[in-house]
């Protein structure tokens, strides 16, 4: 794994991180981590987004992320709460299980918008667009653009669930 696509997982980790925690300067500092890594959004570049490596990264953390999600939700339920609590030896309560849940969230949301971009980038090169500004201005563009309207869901969905605590 390149030190480019090292930057943006750990660019989105931070803003996921900043979004879940409603924490304002690591949600900036993930987004300007991850944006730093110029080389990333290159396609020509062997260390790009768009490459298949990227998308078996993001779809193995995914994979991990949705398993935690399942948990976590099976954690907060009101019937399988008390398995969840004995098979994690009390460990996962369903506060702590929902509240988990709800981080969960971002970060999972996250990493599926740069896993379907890294598809997107990947076929649009495929297909013979090689216009630098696709892949340097626009995808990353949108990707922020969805960035935000999962933060803003979230936000949306969950108000003030962290800073009630």
């Amino acid at each position: 794994m390149g030190i480019q696509r090292i930057k943006v997982y750990s660019g989105i980790t931070l803003t996921s991180l900043g979004a879940s925690l409603l924490n304002l300067p690591l949600f900036v500092l993930g987004l300007l981590v991850m944006m730093t890594s110029r080389k990333a959004f290159n396609p020509m570049e062997k260390d790009s987004i768009y490459r298949p490596e990227t998308r078996r990264d993001t779809a193995i953390i995914l994979f991990i992320l949705a398993l935690l999600e399942g948990i976590t939700g099976w954690g907060a339920g009101l019937h399988t709460s008390t398995i969840i609590n004995k098979l994690t030896f009390g460990l996962l309560t369903r506060e702590v299980s929902f509240e988990l849940h709800v981080i969960l969230n971002v970060p999972l949301s996250f990493f599926f918008i740069l896993h379907s971009l890294s598809g997107l980038g990947s076929l649009l090169f495929r297909k013979g667009i090689k216009n630098k500004v696709v892949y340097n201005l626009l995808l990353p563009l949108f990707m922020l653009a969805l960035f935000s309207v999962a933060f803003y869901l979230d936000a949306l969905y969950f108000p003030g669930f962290l800073t009630t605590r």
